[in-house]
């Protein structure tokens, strides 16, 4: 029952953001390519209902992540805009909570972009069971969640020493949703470095590392909204990730 109530809550939203949109513009200009700097660069992929993206994943994320170093990042919401640029990016930092691959080109992009090899970070609604791509998601992130809590306190416990955990504190507290996320049968292995549970309750994976092909891919199930990312805790977690992902 209570899948099925998600799923509602899940189709009211999207209905309520597609009557949100405007009409499609086929007249409309494509944005310009993006210029990117020296050192890591990071393109931050989001977009969708339910989160206040444009505040959190572009404008608080890339605070902290140039607060410490990493320069070059860009963000888009624009399934076309990431496949012309995901190319020149060495970390895709996803979180959308919205189907991407009806963009062209999106998911041979990611194709590509995994068979180079290169790093990425599911970070939140990034890693819900929601992804349709040319790559199955089980073998991408490992599994996924279905359900969560919604937005409370639970204990965050580091239960491996990992340069992503590193820098974090045994135990701490997180105000966040609460992901119930399975590593699927049959997918790629993941490797737990962090779990997030309540008093008594089940522990779930909250950080994991999945081992597929040569490529650096981290799952973080942390991050909805301002509750979460004003921990100092989730900011170590997100800059640790990247750097680990870009293979620093």
């Amino acid at each position: 029952m209570k899948h099925y109530l998600l799923s509602a809550v899940a189709l009211i939203g999207l209905l309520a953001t597609a009557q949100a949109q405007p009409a499609p513009n086929n007249n409309a200009v494509a944005p310009a390519p993006f210029e990117w700097g020296p050192g890591l660069k990071v393109l931050i992929v989001a977009g969708g209902y339910a989160h206040d993206y444009g505040t959190w994943d572009n404008k608080f994320d890339t605070a902290v992540l140039q607060k410490a170093g990493i320069t070059s990042i860009h963000y888009t919401e624009d399934p076309v805009v990431v496949a012309r640029e995901l190319p020149h990016a060495d970390v895709l930092l996803l979180s959308a909570n919205k189907h991407l691959r009806e963009g062209p080109g999106f998911c041979e992009a990611i194709t590509n972009f995994l068979s180079a090899g290169k790093g990425l970070v599911l970070l939140h609604s990034g890693t819900w069971y929601s992804w349709t791509w040319d790559v199955p998601t089980d073998l991408i992130v490992g599994g996924g969640a279905r359900s969560h809590d919604g937005l409370s306190d639970f204990d965050e416990t580091v239960i491996k020493d990992h340069p992503v955990t590193h820098g974090l504190p045994t135990t701490f507290k997180m105000t966040d949703e609460l992901y119930h996320f399975v590593a699927a049968p049959g997918g790629s292995p993941i490797e737990i470095l962090a779990e997030a549970s309540k008093p008594g309750g089940q522990k779930w994976p909250s950080v994991w590392v999945v081992h597929y092909g040569s490529n650096r891919i981290v799952g973080i199930a942390l991050g909805h909204d301002g509750p979460p990312r004003k921990a100092p805790e989730f900011s170590t977690l997100l800059v640790n990730a990247v750097k680990w992902a870009g293979g620093q």
